[in-house]
């Protein structure tokens, strides 16, 4: 079972999220409403809600974002393909409830990365493809992995499904029990705005992993300056969730491991 620490840490992550600081900001307007009298602070609050609203659902700054974030790897060359025996590949979000199809059940992001390691697989048969990842979401079915192993022995595929671990850093430290030797290369596929997180968490953990984006978002968001790039857009808020959930990971564990390195 996830210690408290785990689900500290994800309240808090989420509390950050651009649509946790809109209901935060607009609550604490309302309760100035219904209590206060000091006008000039319930309308900075409002302006601050509005502001984070309107920015992070029109695509500028999502493409801002996640183009920082997803431009500091490319796909490997061909000639590192010779250097690996396993693709490990990290799950993004699964759906647990018991009355989905198993097709249902997985999001956009696991399937792009689950095509792309199906991919290799059928490309280089002899690679060994382990798919690392469970479902916090649900206390009574923590399997993620597993489903994307399902999904591909549709395909006539084989791929190792592990449910354990439930977080990017738990992942990293599952992995020494399928890859002891900690030198041995091997490609880490997962989006590419979650990559810089996995690759400095693996690398921690010893690993020598190169990287491997599966899908580059910023992409998605890239402003064309049209007069629809103005109007706020849902799928933008979403993007900045993202990229502002990738940014807030990283600064954790960096001050984590510093402040370990320090005391």
């Amino acid at each position: 079972m996830p210690d408290f620490t785990f689900f500290l840490k994800k309240i808090l992550l989420y509390l950050f999220y651009p649509t946790s600081l809109i209901f935060l900001f607009l609550f604490i307007v309302s309760i100035y409403v219904v209590l206060g009298e000091r006008r000039g602070r319930r309308r900075f609050l409002l302006f601050i809600a509005i502001l984070i609203y309107y920015f992070s659902s029109t695509p500028f700054l999502p493409y801002f974002l996640l183009k920082h974030l997803e431009s500091k790897y490319t796909i490997p060359a061909p000639e590192s393909f010779k250097k690996v025996n396993y693709v490990v590949v990290l799950t993004a979000g699964v759906y647990p409830q018991q009355n989905l199809l198993l097709e249902e059940r997985l999001d956009r992001e696991s399937y792009l990365r689950l095509i792309k390691a199906l991919e290799i697989k059928k490309a280089y048969p002899e690679k060994k493809v382990l798919i690392i990842g469970g479902c916090f979401k649900n206390e009574n079915n923590r399997l993620g992995a597993t489903y994307y192993k399902k999904i591909a022995e549709k395909f006539g595929i084989d791929v190792q499904a592990i449910d354990e671990p439930l977080d990017t850093i738990t992942s990293a430290k599952v992995l020494k029990k399928y890859i002891p030797n900690l030198k041995e290369p091997f490609f880490l596929l997962t989006s590419a705005y979650h990559l810089p997180r996995a690759m400095f968490l693996f690398k921690k953990e010893g690993f020598n992993p190169i990287p491997y984006p599966t899908n580059y978002d910023y992409k998605i968001c890239k402003p064309k300056f049209s007069i629809w790039d103005f109007f706020p857009d849902p799928l933008y808020l979403e993007m900045t969730t993202i990229a502002v959930h990738e940014y807030l990971g990283l600064t954790f564990y960096k001050l984590k491991f510093l402040l370990k390195k320090i005391f």
